[in-house]
């Protein structure tokens, strides 16, 4: 690779972007006060999976994370404020392995359940180590993290399945291009 050519194209940071903003929207239109910890995951994850099928290489669910969480941060919408950058990078980072282990199979219903999970996790455990630096007592961050693992897994679960349907419908169309390997077309 030379010098001159780019990791990411100037069409994949532009949906990249586009999907990190669509995080952020999705984050502050469907804000609905259920009580219930790890609801944000059904539709949170959806961006950044399908980003992350439709890019397929390392680093894009970091940069759509990365991108959603200085929106989030910016606009202070959340009670985490400054700390949601670490929040959603997590996230989108998780994501991202998730989809570089198992070769960017984003349409495949396991593959998107485990990424919708890794990822809503990966947003609690951070949520929970901001909680403890900022002097949060031990037994109260256990005892949450406890309770919401379950609610957490459960949304992300979700969210990665209709993630998955999503993908598959893409793929179908032509908008993510495969072919009987895996691979991408457009990589010879």
């Amino acid at each position: 690779m030379s010098s001159a050519e780019k990791y990411f194209t100037l069409n994949e940071i532009a949906l990249m972007s586009l999907m990190g903003g669509l995080v952020f929207v999705m984050k502050t239109a469907f804000r609905m006060p259920l009580g219930i910890p790890g609801h944000t995951g059904i539709f949170l994850v959806i961006p950044v999976i399908l980003g992350v099928a439709i890019i397929q290489k390392p680093g894009s669910g970091t940069y759509i994370g990365l991108v959603s969480g200085v929106l989030l941060s910016f606009f202070g919408l959340s009670g985490m404020h400054v700390f949601d950058v670490f929040q959603i990078t997590a996230f989108g980072a998780s994501i991202d392995a998730v989809g570089y282990a198992f070769r960017y199979r984003m349409e495949s219903i396991q593959v998107g359940v485990l990424a919708g999970i890794a990822g809503n996790l990966a947003k609690m455990v951070v949520n929970f180590a901001v909680n403890l630096a900022i002097g949060v007592p031990f037994v109260v961050v256990a005892v949450g993290a406890g309770i919401s693992s379950v609610s957490h897994v459960l949304f992300g679960a979700l969210g990665g399945l209709i993630s998955a349907y999503l993908a598959a419908r893409l793929i179908r169309t032509g908008v993510i291009s495969r072919d009987a390997t895996g691979a991408d077309r457009n990589d010879s």
